[in-house]
């Protein structure tokens, strides 16, 4: 019944725009009526062939992918999809109109300006074998990330555009970070992770910045210098997008206007915390950088789908990935480390929870700790929609704060036992391989180009022949020839990187997915897929069903909102197969 009356609602409401909208478009034929400047012949013809070539595609998108009429709800259903798919449109001509009359920030560059002294290519050549003398080393180190006064009460949780300040602290955000290196010469690579929804590239950069000023003044080389996001929901806001928004869109307009840079006045709490993490966190890496030490490296994975789900009900739990985990043990006996690449979401607290939570990871984090007294590191997966499942704790004998983080406990403890019980059998060899792309994506979805233009994020952005474009970059890091970690910028939809086929061939627009799965992408090596590395850019799905606003009315569609358009996966995708492609010979 409810799932009826929101379809109804949705007509409705989608009528109502397209009504308003074409209301709109009306006096805007008529503004231009008034104009006294006449354009010539052929840019009319020109103008009148675009945009009739522009309409067709317009029109053929609006009726893509229907399913065979053959029931009422089938009907309702179509026409329901055709409405959404106008809708999406009229939202993004809305949006891009406000994006073409609202002043770009003084920051934004020529891509010829652009420097790539904080990206780093990784190792120049694949090696097929360890040379004679490598051997593993590994440093660890972690701090936390909330701030000396956050008492004060002028920090923000980073959730979506709620908006809201930390009440409290649950349990923790921090940075936990491993150096890596086969000692062959070629480099160390750095694994770290932030407790938080995600780090955009511009602040991993300047955490990059400081790493590599360290390692020039103590002779150290570095190939590799990687900062992923855990994804935690209930973190401090390390990305702005959770941070007065609406101030922001006044004031930025008049920042912008006159030219100015640097930060908004009355955002000093923000901008400090920024800062903040940022230090804490080369502080930290620098940190693992003198903890290095000799032993072996060992790997397995595991099967935890009994606990995670797919929420659209699309993945199977038999297509759930499995975690991927790196065993070290050192040669003097002391501290081993665990770095585990899981997939789900860290969202056990609610949205409205006003505490400061690294959710599950917290609790893996201690759990190993207090069974081995061994060091941690998580990195997420191809998380799209996968959360958590199956969990039923007995909080009868619970006081009210120790209930609330009674799912969260649980799972972590039990993803930990899965970590620290797996049999890593696996020996690796000590040999690294790293490779990195650096990429330029053009925002199909011009809600991002907005928040960029309002600095509600500060990713990078530079102005290119397309129009304007986000610095980012795809990697590919991998250990002992054995297991690889494909990178990605974005939070990927986990058919992306494991298969169409794993959701059915589900579509949206009735066209197909042209990649295969890359699990295989290099020969006799078990690659995994890290989400949010380097940077934070959105959902990222497969092109064909990718839907923007469709979400509202299928339970196999997400929040595409939050992305940078419909065609960022076949983007990612190509680019790591280039990129493995070119470096894996």
């Amino acid at each position: 019944m409810k799932k009826s009356f929101m379809k109804i609602i949705s007509v409705v409401l989608s009528i109502a725009l397209v009504f308003s909208v074409g209301c709109i478009g009306v006096s805007a034929d008529e503004k231009e009526n008034e104009t006294i400047s006449i354009p010539s012949t052929e840019f009319i013809a020109d103008s009148v062939t675009d945009t009739a070539i522009e309409g067709v595609r317009t029109i053929g998108s609006l009726f893509a992918g229907l399913q065979e009429i053959d029931s009422g709800e089938a009907f309702l259903n179509n026409l329901l999809k055709v409405l959404y798919n106008a809708l999406n449109v009229i939202v993004e001509v809305l949006v891009k109109t406000i994006c073409a009359v609202y002043p770009d920030p003084a920051s934004w560059k020529d891509i010829e300006d652009h420097s790539t002294e904080t990206f780093l290519e990784g190792r120049e050549e694949y090696k097929l074998s360890a040379d004679a003398g490598n051997r593993w080393s590994l440093g660890y180190a972690s701090r936390s990330l909330i701030p000396d006064d956050f008492e004060s009460g002028k920090y923000y949780l980073g959730r979506d555009l709620m908006n809201k300040k930390a009440e409290g602290i649950y349990d923790d955000m921090r940075i936990r970070a491993a150096v890596i290196d086969d000692n062959s010469g070629d480099g160390a690579v750095v694994v770290a992770a932030i407790d938080s929804l995600g780090v955009t590239s511009t602040d991993v950069r300047a955490i990059r910045a400081g790493v590599l000023e360290y390692c020039e003044q103590h002779d150290i080389a570095v190939s590799s210098i990687n900062v992923m996001s855990t994804h935690a929901h209930s973190a401090l806001d390390t990305q702005g997008v959770s941070t007065e928004f609406f101030y922001k869109l006044f004031a930025s307009s008049i920042q912008n206007l006159l030219g100015i840079e640097g930060n908004l006045p009355f955002m000093e709490a923000p901008a400090y915390f920024k800062q903040y993490f940022v230090e804490q966190s080369i502080i930290a890496i620098t940190e693992a950088f003198e903890d290095m030490e000799s032993g072996s490296l060992y790997y397995d994975s595991i099967d935890a789908s009994e606990f995670i789900k797919d929420k659209r009900g699309l993945v199977s739990k038999e297509d759930i990935p499995e975690i991927a985990s790196l065993y070290f043990v050192p040669d003097s006996g002391s501290e081993d480390t665990y770095i585990a690449d899981i997939t789900c979401h860290p969202t056990s607290f609610s949205a409205s929870n006003g505490l400061v939570a690294s959710d599950y990871i917290y609790y893996i984090d201690q759990y190993i700790k207090a069974q081995e007294g061994a060091n941690f590191v998580m990195i997420q997966g191809a998380c799209g929609q996968i959360s958590r499942d199956n969990i039923e704790v007995d909080t009868s004998e619970m006081d009210e704060w120790e209930e609330k983080g009674a799912d969260t406990k649980f799972l972590g403890e039990t993803f930990g036992e899965y970590i620290i019980s797996a049999e890593y059998e696996t020996e690796l060899q000590p040999v690294i391989n790293a490779h990195h792309k650096e990429i330029v994506i053009t925002p199909e979805n011009s809600i991002l180009a907005l928040a960029c233009e309002v600095n509600l994020v500060n990713n990078q952005v530079y102005y290119t022949e397309d129009g304007v474009g986000i610095i980012s970059e795809i990697g590919y890091i991998e250990f002992g020839n054995k297991v690889g970690f494909a990178l990605f910028p974005g939070e990927l939809y986990p058919e992306v990187f494991w298969g169409h086929e794993i959701i059915g061939d589900t579509t949206w627009d009735g066209s197909e997915w042209q990649y295969p799965a890359l699990n295989n992408s290099v020969d006799g090596v078990d690659v995994y897929c890290v989400n949010l590395a380097n940077d934070a850019l959105g959902y990222v799905l497969t092109d064909d069903n990718f839907a923007f606003m469709g979400h509202i009315i299928g339970e196999g569609i997400a929040d595409e909102v939050l992305s940078v358009g419909k065609h960022t996966g076949s983007y990612f995708v190509s680019n790591y197969l280039e990129l493995v492609d070119a470096y894996v010979k």
